[in-house]
C-alpha cells in the first residue's frame, strides 16, 4: 500500500491549526464576546484539517482510493482506464473523469509513502500519474459471447456530509459571533 499527499498544503495546515490555537487565549484576553474566538477558531481547525490535512491517495493491488474535500471514492484497478497528468491529476474511469483535489495543477509538489519503514520521497504529477498507469489493466478484446460469470467491481463512493456540513454551521456561526462584535 502506498499513500500519496502534499506537503505544502500539510504545511499549510499546521500553520493554520497553531494561528487557530493562539487566537483563543488572545481573543479571551482582550474581552469581549466568548463566542468571538472559540468559534472562528474552530472554523479555522476544521477547514485546515478537512481542505488541506485530510486529501490523499491511497494505491494498493486492488484499487485506488481518493479522499478529496467532499468524498472518498475507491476505484477497482480494473474499472479505471485512464489516469491523465495534463492539469493534474484525472482519472478516468467508466463513470467519467474524476479531477482530484490533492494534485490540481501539474506543478504540484506530491510525496510518496509506500510501507511502514519506508521514508517519503517528492514525486511530480507526471511520475505520480506514469505510476499509477502501470496498475490500470490493458483493455481486453472480447472475440465472441461474453463470460458466463462476471465479478461486479463497484465504485464506492462515501460522502464527507458532517464535514461539509459543520464548516457551513461553523462557518455561519463564525460570522454571526463577529457580527454580534
Amino acid at each position: 500500500m502506498s499513500t500519496v499527499v502534499a506537503p505544502p498544503m500539510r504545511i499549510l495546515a499546521v500553520a493554520l491549526w497553531v494561528v487557530a490555537v493562539v487566537l483563543v487565549p488572545l481573543g479571551l484576553l482582550t474581552g469581549g464576546s466568548p463566542w468571538l474566538t472559540p468559534v472562528p477558531s474552530l472554523f479555522i481547525a476544521l477547514v485546515a484539517w478537512a481542505v488541506l490535512w485530510r486529501p490523499r491517495f491511497v494505491v494498493t493491488d486492488e484499487s485506488l482510493t481518493i479522499v478529496d474535500v467532499r468524498r472518498t471514492s475507491t476505484y477497482p484497478w480494473r474499472r479505471v482506464q485512464e489516469v491523465r497528468a495534463k492539469y493534474g491529476v484525472e482519472v478516468v474511469s467508466s463513470e467519467g473523469v474524476r479531477r482530484t483535489w490533492l494534485a490540481t495543477r501539474p506543478t504540484a509538489r506530491l510525496a510518496l509513502h509506500t510501507g511502514s519503514g519506508a521514508a517519503r520521497r517528492s514525486v511530480s504529477v507526471a511520475e505520480l500519474a506514469a505510476q499509477l498507469r502501470e496498475h490500470v489493466p490493458a483493455p481486453v478484446d472480447h472475440d465472441g459471447p461474453p463470460p458466463a460469470t462476471v465479478v461486479a467491481a463497484p465504485i464506492r463512493h462515501r460522502a464527507h456530509g458532517w464535514s461539509v456540513t459543520a464548516m457551513i454551521v461553523l462557518g455561519v456561526a463564525a460570522s454571526m459571533a463577529a457580527a454580534q462584535r
